[in-house]
């Protein structure tokens, strides 16, 4: 769980900068490290704007080669919570949720298990298979231009009415 503390703080911007384990915010801690949330708190009376980047390291299958990687991922998000928000049961991922006008904390354990795992590239190849050319033909190379491509083909050509087995209708 990855809860900050607002009691503390007098009104106005706080920023800091915390260092949740994987496991605080329930992601797999084989995939997620090195996390870090640079958190921005605007504290005003009965609410707290909490403005975030997300930064971790990625341990990733690269979708070229299979081999796994190592992808640094980063996002910013930001989520408001209000005494005057009220618990929606239908939308509980809203970026406006209540504060309790006791709260000593609020909880961003959601939100930053959320804005790291859709920082995540959807095609996921490794900085050293981006570089490697993709080949487009396959098959050996057909040096002697006349011949046709695919020597079974051959007999369907010579049916053509012209009987010219290049020509094309």
């Amino acid at each position: 769980m990855f809860r900050v503390r607002i009691a503390p703080l007098p009104d106005g911007l706080h920023q800091e900068t915390h260092h949740p384990s994987a496991e605080d915010l329930g992601l797999d801690p084989e995939v997620f490290s090195g996390i870090e949330v640079d958190l921005r708190l605007d504290v005003a009376e009965r609410r707290v704007l909490a403005a975030y980047t997300a930064r971790a390291t990625a341990r990733l299958e690269c979708d070229r080669t299979l081999e796994m990687y190592d992808e640094p991922v980063e996002a910013d998000h930001a989520v408001l919570f209000s005494a005057d928000a009220q618990p929606d049961g239908d939308d509980p991922d809203d970026d406006l949720l209540p504060l309790d006008a006791d709260a000593l904390a609020i909880d961003l354990t959601a939100p930053v298990h959320d804005t790291l795992l859709l920082a995540l590239p959807l095609r996921r190849v490794s900085p050293a298979a981006r570089a490697a050319e993709i080949p487009t033909t396959f098959g050996e190379p057909d040096d002697d231009d006349d011949s046709p491509a695919d020597h079974r083909w051959a007999a369907l050509r010579g049916l053509r009415p012209d009987g010219d087995p290049d020509s094309s209708d």
